[in-house]
């Protein structure tokens, strides 16, 4: 732009501000890109903007199905008819397949309609095997070029497990939100990144998967359940407590791990035999930096207190609404095999089995009588963080303080909360 003779810019027209449409002058692949961060049916309405645009988005490499879109005052009923009558032409062959996707999404937020919602996967398998565009490209007949998968509230069986491990070849990324799972076993040779969110899962017994970096299990059953996923980084894992009492679950070796977080559910259950699983629990996590417990009943170690693991490489350990009114046996044990161990959080943790009780000994008990940590040797602990709830913790702090000089860098905070 010029600048005139009296040394002022002009004033730009209306159409040079706009440019024209340059959005739809933008390449196929820009445009693809933006209608990533769009749900489905904005994509598809799309179409009505220009000739340009009229068949983009069926070719869109990512396509995020959202009921939610489709929610109005007129009720749940009259909502699903249009998502369902919108889905079923959207996934035909014709228009868009999943087997051409590299990213699909599916949210279903109503439960119950599961089931019916469950077809566009199995539809998707089916026409994957029938689709020449498929064949034109080398990928083989039944393969799907999904490289992340995402579904929510729908039901899945073992048929949909099998196209995963067969026909699923680029597949990193699988997500399952709160839904039913009646297949048996998860195996993929691709897979990098598996979550199992809120789904019920009360036949899988089995996932395993070589090239896994991040597992997240939170799921509901009470099935065996056998990992095996030798380069998993980060493991999250969420379950009742009584599926280690009634059946088991066994972590095969994962010499990669570097953070785990484990969360038990607890109701009422047999403490023993639980805590002995909760060891082997424990062994199988022994080599990580970061570890987060949560709902954990009290170590039961008889009179060889070596069953406990050794934490060589444990820097962080928080415990979380676990029970520590063993006399604090646990923490010893914690503290005496975890030598680098630079932060320790206790939050909300069951101190003693009967406060009243407790309160009334602690001004008679000391620290000496709870713990023996003379071997503790904790030289880089620095921060010791005990939130709680109830004024039961003196004990704790007097048994932290009679140590201090095994812990010379070590600070303690106290945080209480209502």
């Amino acid at each position: 732009m010029e600048i005139d003779a009296k040394g002022k810019r002009p004033r730009a027209s209306s159409s040079s501000l706009t440019g024209g449409d340059w959005l739809s002058s933008l390449p196929d692949c820009l445009i693809h890109h933006i209608m990533s961060f769009m749900k489905a049916r904005q994509v598809v309405q799309t179409c009505v903007l220009s000739t340009r645009w009229k068949h983009l988005w069926r070719s869109v490499p990512c396509l995020d199905i959202d009921q939610d879109e489709f929610k109005t005052d007129e009720g749940s009923d009259h909502d699903w008819d249009k998502f369902e009558d919108f889905t079923d032409h959207l996934l035909i062959p014709n228009n868009i397949s999943i087997g051409l996707l590299d990213t699909f999404r599916l949210h279903v937020s109503a439960m119950y309609k599961g089931p019916q919602a469950t077809r566009w996967i199995r539809h998707g398998i089916k026409y994957s095997t029938q689709e020449a565009g498929i064949q034109r490209r080398g990928l083989g007949s039944s393969s799907w070029r999904l490289k992340r998968l995402d579904l929510s509230n729908v039901h899945l069986n073992d048929s949909f497990t099998e196209h995963v491990s067969s026909g699923c070849q680029n597949l990193e990324y699988l997500e399952l939100k709160s839904c039913t799972c009646t297949f048996h076993e998860i195996t993929s040779h691709s897979l990098k990144n598996l979550i199992l969110k809120h789904c019920r899962c009360y036949e899988l017994s089995a996932i395993t998967s070589p090239k896994l970096k991040s597992l997240i299990i939170n799921i509901w059953g009470n099935t065996r359940l056998v990992v095996t996923a030798p380069a998993v980084a980060y493991l999250l894992l969420e379950v009742e407590a009584r599926v280690l009492n009634d059946s088991g679950l066994s972590l095969e070796e994962m010499p990669s791990l570097g953070k785990v977080s484990i969360h038990l559910r607890r109701n009422n259950y047999d403490v023993e035999n639980v805590s002995q699983e909760q060891l082997k629990l424990l062994c199988s996590v022994s080599n990580v930096m970061s570890l987060v417990l949560s709902g954990f009943a009290t170590m039961v170690l008889g009179e060889d207190p070596a069953t406990f693991p050794n934490f060589r490489n444990l820097r962080s350990l928080l415990l979380h609404s676990c029970d520590l009114s063993d006399n604090f046996k646990t923490l010893e044990h914690f503290l005496k095999n975890s030598p680098d161990l630079e932060k320790l959080t206790l939050r909300c943790c069951k101190f003693s089995k009967d406060l009243k009780k407790k309160k009334a000994k602690s001004k008679r008990a000391s620290s000496s009588q709870c713990l023996n940590l003379v071997d503790v040797k904790c030289k880089n602990l620095k921060h010791t963080e005990i939130i709680y709830k109830d004024d039961d913790i003196r004990q704790l702090v007097e048994l932290l303080l009679s140590i201090s000089s095994n812990l010379p860098k070590n600070n303690i905070k106290l945080t209480k909360v209502d």
